[in-house]
């Protein structure tokens, strides 16, 4: 028989059981101490601040006590409305009916010069193009933006409207840098009719009302909106001799600016570029098309409740995903200062940027999950997904109210050190991390074995779906490794746990329990965790007796071959096996490079040598995509290799 039926019992004695040989001193069992607490500790998302304002504090009241216990969202009224319209550009830049606000958005001005070039090249494809079969179509559709009303000081500014720009920030600031950029192309120009363009131009940027307080088309955070203020107001200078431009910085003086400020310096003067080297008869009949053929529909929910389901159903909602809104709570909500506010703000743009070992920076992804894994393990409760706005700023409230601190401490003391150990672990930099890069020799074993369990982990985790939930465990482990505040886990310690979470992970990969149940598992051991109580049988209170038999039972009838997430569980839990064995004869040379899996027994046994050895098919099958039939491979077989004799495999 090819089949190495011995791996699963191997693989079992490695991972399910624990090592009885680590003696570490604990205090009292652990199961007095799980006794000992209150059975009210799984906190639900919504309970926090109600749970701590009963409890009898006399803490004086934070000064964000005011804010509902449902949230910062207006709630939502039965019946609601949402009214939606198609109008061309210049029914919305005309007049003060649409006067736009960005300023509760988190995400900023974010367009590069590829996707203005872009908006350019096809509006003016459209409107201009000579050879183009596009030209004058038709109406050009610019897609939908969402807004949601804001106050209006009509005795300051008249009749019109203000909204909050949920969705359309990018384009309607490039549209405004758009229309700034025809207006000072006819500045300086002598042809008739200039004067007359430049004042609408003028008109549709910086809305004019007699006897009323000026305003523009749109606004950014104050920060962030000197640029864009220059742009559209226009400010301008005198060059001499009657010719005027726009007082806005040389590029040589751009460094010292926001991210914001730069890319509208950058898109605007790029967009002048573009139009200068227009005729003028080019240029009036684009901005003709611009005005009276190119729609936007405008959505107008009631409340931001609204507008947020509404553009993350539309699969966009990258200005109003759950983390964006939790950025502006701590930067801008829970921070006093206007300096802190946004010092915090710049420090959570670098690091939610594109993973960059040098600047420090490690993806908004590995930010988001590190603050849902966070506050997960703070409330005890399972996140869903529409919840996860409301959970994030509850972790927060919680959080600022037992220490006392703002939201500037909080991103250093939480998000920003959960995010870089979060993006170690999920890219496998392990001796990244200094509870290993400051270890010694005389811990060197140890190190590799705690290594060892964090790749067969993040092998689960990240490949598994049923599985992932132990990540909750993994990083709340591995910042209580690098310090979180806390005495940090001894390496023996963690190693303890780390060894406890294998299993518990494994639980989850083979048997698949339930959501509910995978969560109320991770609680249960974060209570461990937390109770400062280990063993070292700490094992037999992850899965009982009966789960471990599960598991075993779960592990020998699994058809791992069947299927890529099987043979993704096959590969983490023989490199997990093989790593071990060459460890225990005293090889450390790591194997993570084998990511692929072989079938010894191919499925497809036409040759007749596969015949012979296994004529009975009713047996061949049962064995065919068990892991005893797998073997580990640096690189994905061929069919003709996959086919071939045992010897020649």
């Amino acid at each position: 028989m090819l089949v190495n039926t011995s791996a699963t019992i191997a693989l079992l004695a490695v991972i399910v059981y624990p090592y009885t040989q680590l003696a570490l001193a604990f205090q009292p069992p652990l199961q007095h101490a799980l006794a000992s607490k209150s059975s009210t500790s799984h906190l639900h998302s919504g309970s926090v601040l109600s749970a701590t304002a009963d409890g009898g504090s006399d803490m004086p009241l934070p000064f964000f006590a005011s804010v509902s216990e449902q949230g910062s969202a207006a709630p939502e009224v039965a019946g609601s409305t949402t009214v939606t319209t198609r109008l061309p550009l210049g029914t919305l830049f005309d007049s003060r009916d649409y006067i736009f606000n960005a300023a509760t958005n988190v995400r900023g001005y974010e367009w590069t010069l590829k996707e203005t070039d872009e908006l350019f090249d096809d509006l003016s494809d459209v409107a201009i193009g000579e050879e183009s079969p596009n030209k004058h179509r038709g109406d050009y559709e610019l897609s939908q933006i969402v807004l949601v009303p804001m106050e209006w000081d009509r005795a300051s500014y008249g009749l019109g409207g203000r909204y909050d720009v949920h969705d359309g920030q990018q384009r309607l600031v490039t549209l405004c840098l758009l229309f700034a950029a025809l207006r000072e192309s006819f500045r300086n120009e002598n042809a008739p009719g200039v004067d007359e363009t430049i004042e609408e131009l003028t008109s549709m940027l910086n809305p004019p009302k007699v006897r009323k307080a000026a305003v523009l088309r749109i606004e950014l955070r104050k920060r962030d909106n000197e640029m864009l203020r220059r742009i559209l107001s226009p400010d301008l200078v005198d060059e001499g001799k009657g010719s005027m431009k726009l007082n806005i910085l040389p590029p040589e003086d751009w460094k010292g600016l926001s991210l914001t400020n730069a890319r509208i310096l950058t898109n605007y003067s790029r967009l002048a570029s573009r139009v200068a080297e227009l005729t003028t008869e080019q240029r009036l009949c684009f901005l003709d098309y611009l005005i009276e053929h190119v729609y936007l529909l405008c959505c107008v929910p009631e409340t931001p409740t609204i507008a947020r389901n509404i553009v993350m159903a539309q699969g966009k909602g990258m200005n109003t995903e759950p983390i964006d809104d939790f950025k502006g709570l701590v930067c801008f909500r829970y921070t006093l200062n206007e300096e802190d506010m946004y010092s915090t703000f710049d420090k959570w743009d670098t690091l939610a940027s594109m993973p960059d070992a040098e600047v420090g920076s490690v993806g908004r992804d590995n930010v988001a999950s590190a603050c849902l894994l966070r506050a997960s393990a703070a409330l005890q409760t399972k996140i869903r997904k529409n919840d996860e706005a409301l959970a994030l700023e509850n972790w927060l409230r919680q959080d600022l109210i037992k220490h006392g601190y703002e939201g500037k401490e909080f991103y250093a003391k939480n998000i920003e050190p959960a995010s870089r150990a979060l993006q170690l672990y999920r890219d496998g930099s392990f001796d990244s991390f200094e509870f290993i890069s400051k270890g010694g020799k005389e811990t060197a074993d140890l190190q590799s074995t705690i290594m060892m369990r964090l790749s067969f982990l993040r092998g689960l985790t990240t490949g598994i779906a049923s599985a992932k939930e132990a990540e909750i465990l993994v990083l709340d482990l591995l910042l209580k490794a690098e310090g979180d505040s806390h005495k940090a886990l001894a390496l023996d310690e963690l190693d303890l746990c780390l060894s406890s979470v294998e299993i518990c992970a494994l639980w989850m990969a083979v048997l698949r329990p339930s959501p509910l149940q995978r969560h109320k598992r991770c609680f249960d051991i974060l209570d461990i965790l937390d109770s400062g109580v280990l063993l070292d049988d700490m094992a037999d209170v992850v899965i009982s007796d009966d789960e471990k038999t599960a598991v075993r039972e779960g592990i020998s009838q699994f058809e791992f071959g069947a299927s890529p997430t099987g043979k993704k569980l096959a590969v983490t839990m023989l490199q997990r096996l093989n790593t071990q064995l060459l460890m225990d004869i005293g090889n450390k040379e790591k194997t993570f490079s084998h990511n692929f899996v072989e079938h010894i027994l191919p499925t497809n046994t036409y040759r007749k040598y596969w015949s012979e050895q296994w004529p009975d098919e009713e047996i061949k099958d049962a064995w065919t995509h068990k892991i005893g039939n797998l073997a580990l491979m640096s690189r994905k077989s061929t069919a003709k290799e996959s086919n071939n004799v045992f010897g020649e495999k």
